[in-house]
């Protein structure tokens, strides 16, 4: 009898502890659907606000009879515009103006002075660099990756071109916690990044391809990356408000800011706080500071054949996918664009071929709502449409 009591005792205790775990399950389960519930319907009120703001902004009507200040004033008003405008005619400036602030908790405003991160622009800079070095024989777009990095699976059928491109099939989750030399960035990135060759040829946006070209700019010519580019880029081109974050950006810098939901006025409640692993992680991707101007100025000249020639140019921009991606760029029919996020901020440039006309903004505000390459699409149509003088 006493026997039969604890075995039932016991049996209730297992139906009591088995009981109150499925009821933790549960409850557990339960709050993770309401979250995944949560973030979506968070994503489908940003989609709806953006759409309705972008459908907004390609209505706007330019007439070529009014001043350009006034019609890009207001479409950047109409997107609650925060950061550094810059437009270009003809090779010469019709607007450049800053807009909200640059830090908000000084009371510096954004001018045209103002530095901000390019982020992914950066890539663009960094395929000119590897095209550098191709014009003068040291490497070769058909290298295949294993000559420089041997211990990377499928290395000898990835080529800097497919690098370039971004159809390489290597792909990197996140990288080092800790900040690391560019020498230790590189190395972390070949012990975690993923290869697989059945992706090849399919584009997908990777940055670690341009960790890894840094990092064979490093070899090629024994010296960093960002001596190599500081020498061939910033002084070379005499870019003076340009240079690395990881330096802090100096006079005329700007502070990154977060948004929250779908929110399109800026409200400068939280600054961004970049850490140094950060920013050291961002090698040859989007570890740069530049103005609206040194930006222009820097792509024209690739354009143009100041850094490498024109006919490297055109190799270095011929995609390989249908994506358009090509040597740092999307390549349209007569014109590149690029575009860069990260940190509080977002970055587009759009340039014609010859290097003539241009759009570029940038802020220290990203709100996905109002994504500032909606603004620069529309200002550089209107600008090849003669719309604005």
């Amino acid at each position: 009898m006493k026997r039969l009591k604890v075995l039932m005792y016991f049996l209730l205790g297992l139906i009591v502890v088995g009981g109150v775990g499925y009821y933790v399950h549960t409850a557990d389960w339960s709050v993770q659907i309401q979250k995944k519930a949560a973030k979506q319907k968070k994503k489908r009120k940003i989609a709806a606000k953006k759409k309705k703001i972008k459908h907004r902004v390609a209505k706007t009507h330019f007439v070529k009879t009014k001043a350009s200040n006034q019609q890009v004033t207001k479409l950047l008003a109409l997107t609650k515009f925060v950061g550094t405008a810059l437009v270009v005619k003809n090779g010469h400036v019709i607007y450049h103006k800053g807009f909200g602030y640059a830090d908000e908790a000084t009371g510096q405003p954004n001018t045209p002075l103002s530095k901000y991160q390019i982020l992914s622009i950066q890539k663009s800079l960094t395929a000119a660099c590897v095209m550098r070095l191709v014009q003068a024989g040291k490497i070769n777009l058909n290298d295949p990756l294993s000559k420089y990095y041997p211990g990377i699976a499928g290395g000898k059928k990835i080529t800097l071109r497919r690098m370039l491109d971004m159809d390489s099939g290597l792909t990197f989750g996140k990288g080092s916690s800790q900040a690391l030399s560019e020498a230790r960035v590189i190395d972390y990135a070949v012990e975690n990044l993923n290869s697989d060759p059945a992706k090849m040829g399919q584009w997908n946006y990777q940055p670690v391809n341009y960790v890894l070209l840094a990092g064979i700019i490093r070899q090629v010519t024994g010296e960093s990356y960002r001596r190599y580019f500081t020498q061939h880029i910033i002084n070379a081109l005499q870019l003076k408000h340009t240079g690395f974050v990881s330096a802090g950006q100096g006079q005329h810098g700007t502070q990154g800011y977060k948004y929250s939901g779908s929110q399109v006025v800026a409200t400068y409640h939280t600054a961004f706080h970049e850490t140094t692993a950060q920013m050291a992680n961002e090698l040859g991707t989007g570890q740069i500071y530049m103005s609206a101007g040194d930006l222009f100025k820097a792509e024209k000249a690739i354009l143009t054949g100041k850094v490498v020639t024109p006919q490297n140019v055109a190799i270095l921009h011929t995609a390989a996918t249908s994506s358009t991606y090509g040597g740092g760029v999307y390549n349209m029919a007569n014109a590149i664009r690029s575009h860069g996020i990260g940190y509080g901020y977002e970055s587009s440039i759009m340039l014609s071929d010859d290097g003539k006309n241009g759009v570029v903004l940038l802020s220290n505000y990203y709100r996905p709502t109002v994504t500032i390459q909606t603004t620069a699409e529309k200002l550089f149509n209107e600008l090849e449409a003669g719309n604005l003088k």
